[in-house]
């Protein structure tokens, strides 16, 4: 089977250096650094969803590239992802990444904390025209390994609708900011507490795959 991946708030832990580099570009620009400003700005997914301008939400993320860079070594992977990923792949399972970060930040990220080597495919917001919620970054990584994805693991709801709409089992993580309530109600499948819980999920899928196929 084909697990694929969001990055941020799914297999990584991001958010002190999101969060370190959000409020000093904000701060720069004069915009509001308190806490909820600051959680939906992160939160969003473009300009309208931040309740900002498109030019000033625009440079407030290039603003905090570097700052995001000062703060990496916060950046880890949560609790059981190495472990969990490993014992996937000695499953016999192939695993890929799909996410909205642009290419150069998904490698500084996936060298830092040591797992690029896990991955047969990453997709980065740079190899698509349409990005999530749509389900085109999906379908691109199913493509690129000639072969559809059993599972999508992500903290977001439009990781979920991305999902469904690519016709990929949606999983969510429940241990991102979104919360469960919210990926329920996006229409995932399951959500998990604790990553290596995903090791029970993806077997019952595997199961289920094959029973339909008999």
């Amino acid at each position: 089977m084909l697990a694929l991946f969001d990055l941020d708030g799914t297999l990584l832990d991001t958010r002190e250096a999101h969060h370190f580099a959000a409020e000093i570009a904000l701060a720069r620009r004069g915009l509001p650094t308190d806490a909820a400003f600051v959680r939906r700005f992160l939160l969003a997914y473009d300009a309208v969803s931040a309740e900002m301008k498109e030019k000033e939400y625009l440079a407030v993320w290039r603003a905090m590239q570097p700052l995001y860079g000062e703060a990496i070594e916060s950046v880890r992977p949560f609790l059981g992802v190495p472990e969990t990923l490993d014992a996937l792949r000695a499953a016999g399972h192939r695993l890929g990444v799909v996410t909205s970060k642009q290419r150069w930040a998904v490698e500084r990220e996936l060298r830092h904390t040591q797992l690029s080597s896990l991955f047969d495919v990453v997709v980065c917001r740079d190899d698509t025209h349409q990005h999530k919620p749509h389900p085109q970054p999906l379908m691109l990584a199913q493509s690129l390994l000639g072969m559809l994805a059993g599972a999508y693991v992500g903290d977001r709801d439009t990781d979920i609708c991305a999902a469904r709409a690519a016709g990929v089992v949606p999983i969510g993580a429940g241990w991102g900011d979104s919360g469960g309530e919210a990926l329920r109600a996006a229409g995932a499948a399951a959500v998990l507490e604790e990553f290596p819980s995903l090791l029970a999920v993806l077997s019952s899928i595997s199961g289920q795959d094959a029973h339909a196929a008999d």
